[in-house]
């Protein structure tokens, strides 16, 4: 029986919570196939901007924080639409063109069933212990919940496999309901939330639609990625097609980027296959902090402090993006296969049901967390979760793709063929191509676009040798969001392997004003600073609006397995508390971070020898 035929009578039989107030503006109907195909398409592809990351009460810690929105809240507040959030009226400013709710599997939108004193839990403890006052309390609860005394979860009250069918039967309604192609792109998804030691190893899978599976994957399945592999294999061979992406995995003990297999067993071919087969992007930046890397692993990279939380696990170095990146490079030239040849995503996060990514604009993330009832404790509060200051963090990420239209079929395909890049919240349209006869001069040209698709690979693609060429070619391109900071620089950052190992540098290739690059180090220096604290203001008077270079690597070894992605950084910004600090007319805390340096990633391109 094909997925699609089950989901839809789950649809059918399910229990719609939260989509009973659907309003008509919500509801839009899909265009039939032949709409669908009259939607303009750009060969040339579009840069689109959306979350694949965010959670509703329908997850079992958002419910325990005090989070009523649903999965249709998240996609009317991704469009633009108020919503009520912790008592407030929230909007986006500017609307976003695709999101994914990655609601927890484990008891899937259960716990917040278990707060209704009049509801399936009504006469127990539960209702009195779910109305929680303060952030303080979620903890010592949510252990109770998933009974953390048992193997896994599955003697929990909260574990109905009846009621979470039913409940992901919502997920899937509300996707189907919100889907406006050409406009709004949708996707049903949940969140596998294996922490085994106390290290994420969480993964988002998102599904390709209109098929799905009768039941989400949670790990009272299982609390290993390979199982989850097999679940979604089973699923693809039955037409059902889905991308599993790791996110956090800052806080994986070092487990998300591992020489070898989970577990410890050594990495085999198989193995490296199946990974590379399942999940072909990673999360590199999102509200609990970002995992591209870090001072102890990049000296000599002076951006690599953007971020962080507290460093995790023996291994420091398996839990961030770039060293992941070089040891795919080993892995594969042991086995032949690049188990972490991963295209670069970020996301917000939030358990809210706002995927809101603009600092000047932030409602919160974290229901109690971050009520902003009390603006004043809320400058000053620590989070429970991180061990670390709310307001050491930015708002969440965003992902960028590039795809011809704003469809499911299409953004799905950008993800898969990894032509994604990330920013930390900025709508930064980043690109970058690479190949052997793409002279910087072409990138005057109004066809360069056109002509480095033809003759090159963009982001997420891979380069073989060719003759007659001493280094491979970069074009690239980066431009501001219209409502956010200048732009700084471009970097180009290189990994690449030798016989000693993986190595790294980070080029300098383009960037605003009349700096000079230091001949002794190689580098640019800063570029400036605007910020005014006391008013929440910054002004534009520095940096660039568009970023433009054709550049090729000085220090190309043709025998070396080699990588490049591109990083742009925008000029200092002021981070969201300054901003709620100076609508509350308070001072803003000493001590505390009060700006950044926004940021985009592209996903690499790869060279193999």
């Amino acid at each position: 029986m094909p997925g699609g035929t089950i989901a839809k009578s789950i649809l059918l039989a399910g229990v719609a919570l939260g989509l009973a107030a659907c309003s008509a503006e919500s509801e839009a109907p899909a265009p039939s196939p032949r709409q669908q195909a009259e939607i303009p398409a750009n060969p040339l592809r579009n840069a689109y901007f959306g979350d694949l990351h965010l959670h509703t009460s329908y997850s079992l810690d958002a419910a325990a924080s005090g989070t009523n929105t649903v999965p249709d809240d998240a996609y009317r507040y991704a469009r633009g639409m108020p919503v009520d959030y912790m008592g407030q009226t929230v909007q986006r400013r500017v609307p976003l063109d695709f999101l994914a709710v990655t609601d927890h599997a484990e008891y899937l939108g259960m716990v917040r069933l278990g707060r209704d004193p009049a509801g399936r839990y009504a006469g127990s403890e539960w209702p009195a212990l779910l109305a929680v006052e303060n952030f303080g309390q979620v903890f010592p609860i949510m252990r109770r919940v998933v009974n953390p005394s048992l193997t896994r979860g599955a003697d929990s009250p909260f574990y109905d496999r009846a009621g979470i069918r039913d409940n992901w039967g919502d997920v899937i309604e509300a996707a189907e309901a919100n889907y406006v192609p050409g406009t709004f792109t949708t996707f049903a998804a949940f969140e596998w939330s294996a922490t085994p030691n106390d290290g994420h190893q969480h993964r988002n899978v998102i599904f390709a639609g209109p098929d799905y599976p009768d039941m989400p994957f949670s790990t009272n399945d299982s609390m290993r990625p390979d199982d989850l592999w097999t679940y979604a294999e089973g699923w693809r061979a039955r037409g059902v097609d889905s991308i599993l992406i790791p996110h956090n995995s800052n806080l994986s003990e070092g487990m998300a980027f591992s020489m070898d297999q989970t577990g410890g067993a050594p990495m085999t071919r198989e193995w490296a296959a199946r990974r590379n087969a399942n999940e072909p992007l990673v999360e590199i930046s999102q509200n609990k902090g970002s995992s591209e890397t870090r001072p102890e692993l990049s000296p000599d990279d002076e951006f690599a402090g953007f971020e962080l939380l507290a460093p995790e696990g023996e291994d420091l170095g398996g839990g961030y993006v770039r060293t992941g990146l070089g040891r795919g490079l080993l892995i594969e030239r042991e086995l032949g296969i690049n188990p972490m040849q991963f295209g670069i995503i970020a996301a917000s996060d939030f358990h809210s049901g706002v995927s809101s990514t603009e600092e000047d604009n932030f409602p919160g993330g974290l229901g109690l967390g971050d009520s902003q009832a009390d603006p004043e404790a809320l400058l000053n509060q620590i989070s429970p979760i991180l061990n670390a200051p709310l307001t050491t963090l930015s708002a969440g990420g965003i992902t960028g793709v590039w795809a011809e239209r704003n469809t499911r079929e299409a953004i799905f395909a950008a993800l898969r063929r990894r032509e994604v890049f990330a920013t930390s919240g900025p709508r930064i349209k980043v690109r970058m191509f690479a190949g052997w006869d793409l002279p910087a001069s072409l990138i005057e040209r109004n066809s360069w676009v056109a002509e480095a698709y033809r003759r090159g690979q963009p982001m997420g693609g891979s380069l073989s040798r060719a003759s007659g060429r001493a280094a491979p070619q970069f074009l690239l391109e980066a431009v501001k969001d219209p409502l956010s900071g200048n732009l700084d620089r471009v970097q180009v950052v290189k990994v690449w392997i030798d016989h000693a190992g993986a190595h790294e540098k980070v080029f300098d290739v383009v960037w605003s004003g009349n700096r000079q690059r230091d001949p002794r180090t190689g580098k640019v220096g800063p570029v400036g600073n605007t910020v005014d604290v006391a008013n929440a203001s910054y002004a534009n008077t520095i940096g660039s609006a568009q970023l433009v270079t054709g550049w090729t690597d000085p220090e190309f070894d043709p025998a070396q397995p080699t990588l490049y992605y591109a990083r742009v950084l925008e000029i200092p910004t002021p981070r969201w508390p300054v901003y709620l600090a100076r609508r509350s007319n308070l001072p803003f805390p000493e001590g505390q971070p009060a700006w950044l340096q926004e940021r985009a990633w592209t996903s690499p391109i790869w060279y193999r020898p």
